[in-house]
């Protein structure tokens, strides 16, 4: 029973989540590694206490934080899969609370230096319109430098909410356009549309004689941005990837799928933007020390 439900839900995530076979793949493995721990075979009878067993003995076995992370919100997706399906009554893994994790990237911009960046843009001109563009698709999409010199007017799929790119080994993949960076592009293309010069190029970037962006005249057009915008740290047109990867995670979202919206072939690429909070440390010794949960006498 357990393994149809669980192929069931891999081919949920695979056709109706359309995340790749990579991932589909590590949820499988996430999953079946704690069912062989339980041993169960009815999953209507499990309790959170069986998975709380399962966590123990992978922190004794030393895995990282983020490790455990990721399984915990494999179990609980997967057991939310069963409870919306009716196959289960409540969801076990809901409970559980994973790791509180510090995301960091030693470079990396907050959402008020981006909103600050943003907001110097003088979108009243051209060239404003289309610097405002880039920098919400770098940001709102994570892309990287090249994937957004390449883009070509055909990649955005403004009805579908998503950018076809091209990345590292010209694999291609999906990525979201959030409505920000969907309205700029917008606004950009139909500025654009009144020059002559650009009806050639099918490039969706292009400089003021209609060529495509070089990479040092992006380099160059996010440094000049970042200034107008008061940031006097330095800011690279990478800054904005490694900006959004740190505040997706720190907003809750999975591992894998920032993993996949990244392009990262290894999740351990991905990982570089985890590391455990001192603050969570300190809590759990509270929380499951002898010592500490034996109130001391008064001297």
């Amino acid at each position: 029973m357990l393994e149809q439900l669980l192929q069931d839900y891999l081919q949920h995530l695979k056709l109706e989540r359309g995340l790749s076979a990579n991932t589909v793949s590590s949820y499988d493995r996430d999953i079946r590694e704690f069912l062989f721990f339980a041993a169960i075979k009815d999953p209507g009878k499990l309790q959170t206490s069986s998975i709380n067993r399962y966590l123990d003995s992978l922190n004794k076995a030393g895995r990282k934080p983020a490790t455990i992370a990721r399984k915990i919100s494999s179990l609980k997706r997967f057991f939310q899969y069963l409870r919306d399906n009716g196959v289960i009554k409540e969801n076990p893994a809901a409970p559980l609370s994973a790791p509180r994790i510090v995301r960091y990237h030693p470079h990396y911009l907050s959402p008020s230096e981006i909103g600050s960046i943003l907001n110097a843009i003088d979108t009243s001109t051209d060239m404003g319109k289309r610097d405002r563009a880039i920098i919400e698709l770098l940001y709102g999409s994570g892309l990287r430098i090249s994937e957004l010199i390449n883009l070509k007017i055909g990649d955005i799929e403004f009805e579908a909410g998503f950018i076809r790119v091209i990345g590292k080994g010209d694999k291609e993949r999906l990525v979201p356009l959030g409505e920000y960076a969907r309205r700029a592009v917008e606004n950009y293309l139909d500025r654009r549309s009144r020059h002559k010069a650009c009806a050639k190029s099918n490039t969706l970037f292009i400089n003021k004689i209609g060529d495509a962006l070089s990479r040092v005249s992006l380099w160059r057009l996010v440094k000049a941005a970042a200034l107008r915008g008061g940031i006097v740290k330095r800011v690279t047109p990478h800054t904005f990837r490694h900006s959004f990867a740190t505040h997706m995670l720190e907003g809750g979202a999975d591992l894998r799928i920032v993993q996949e919206m990244l392009g990262h072939a290894d999740i351990s690429t991905t990982q570089i933007y985890t590391t455990i909070d001192r603050d969570y440390i300190i809590a759990e010794h509270k929380k499951y020390h002898p010592r500490e949960l034996a109130r001391p006498d008064d001297d």
